[in-house]
């Protein structure tokens, strides 16, 4: 045999081993596996303004303009009540002012003339007192009776009940003909406008939401772009959420129901490079060129795991399940021997 063919011979011994390891897994970086993960929570679009409009006197129901579904401006009618009492009252109390007026102005007359006497000393000091007593007595009437007549044109203005802000009829609770009682709801009117989205969010998804550049609110096949206007300190203790509130960047109808959904800004790793070693999840990586067990504390078993490494990071694709289960085999050979 020639000299160059035992050295081609010797070189190919030497060098096949390495070749065998370096076929038995193969590198690639993060960025080329990294997955960004999509969340999901239900979220509800809610009116920002909801009220229960009710009676604030007792009377008879004589008019409901208001239609369910309809819109109503601020201000517009919604419900008109039976003013006649009311009416009566209001009348009553203006007549009672214009008789204490007539009596103020008749004991003022009687002041002057007992006045006019004491002076010349015909009245004595008392009778001078009582007098002014009794014209301060029908001024204290007089203010009473105003008060009275005040709240008499509040319980008149009260029989026409108005929407309080710009909204939809969503329920009517009521009928022309009903007996309305103070406190007793009779529709419900809903704010058409900057409706909120409102969404229940798990405590550990709370930081991927506030990185994510962009919120969607998926109704069936529409989507909607959100953004976020605040998110509760308070988390619930049963479901371990916290609620989140978000606007809409167009008009929203109250009512809808479907889902928050945003993308991790964090690479992740698919569930499929995780193994276990020793008891504990990871994924193997290359450094210094060689595959290295890296434990990663958080991840759980099927699910994706973010990891903050740079997008170059090798990590060990092909060969990778076979890497770290050549140690047990010789480890209980070795223990073997040694008995």
């Amino acid at each position: 045999m020639s000299p160059f063919r035992r050295f081609m011979l010797v070189l190919i011994a030497l060098l096949l081993p390495l070749t065998l390891r370096a076929a038995e897994w193969s590198p690639r970086p993060l960025a080329a596996i990294a997955i960004y993960p999509e969340f999901r929570a239900p979220a509800t679009v809610v009116a920002q303004e909801e009220a229960r409009i009710a009676a604030e006197l007792s009377a008879r129901v004589v008019a409901m303009p208001a239609r369910v579904g309809a819109f109503v401006a601020r201000d517009a009618e919604l419900v008109r009540l039976d003013d006649a009492s009311f009416r009566i009252e209001l009348e009553r109390v203006r007549a009672q002012i214009a008789l204490i007026d007539s009596r103020i102005r008749l004991a003022r007359a009687q002041l002057e003339q007992s006045r006019a006497l004491a002076a010349r000393g015909f009245i004595s000091a008392d009778g001078l007192r009582i007098r002014e007593t009794e014209v301060g007595v029908l001024q204290s009437e007089r203010d009473a009776a105003r008060a009275a007549q005040a709240a008499a044109e509040l319980a008149l203005a009260r029989t026409v009940i108005c929407a309080p802000f710009d909204g939809v009829v969503r329920e009517r609770l009521a009928a022309v003909g009903d007996l309305a009682a103070p406190g007793t709801p009779l529709l419900v009117l809903a704010a058409s406008a900057d409706a909120e989205v409102h969404a229940r969010v798990p405590e550990g998804q709370i930081d991927a939401l506030q990185a994510a550049g962009a919120w969607t609110l998926a109704v069936g096949d529409a989507e909607h772009p959100v953004h976020i206007r605040r998110i509760s300190q308070v988390v619930d203790a049963a479901g371990q959420a916290r609620d989140v509130v978000l606007a809409g960047d167009g008009e929203l109808t109250p009512g809808l129901a479907g889902e928050l959904r945003w993308r991790s800004t964090v690479p992740h790793l698919p569930p499929a490079y995780l193994q276990q070693r020793d008891g504990r999840l990871g994924v193997w990586v290359v450094r210094e060129g060689e595959a290295v067990f890296v434990p990663l504390p958080k991840a759980q078993a099927g699910r994706p795991v973010a990891v903050d490494w740079p997008p170059q990071t090798a990590v060990v694709d092909e060969g990778r399940f076979a890497l770290g289960l050549r140690a047990a085999p010789e480890r209980a050979q070795a223990s073997g021997g040694a008995q």
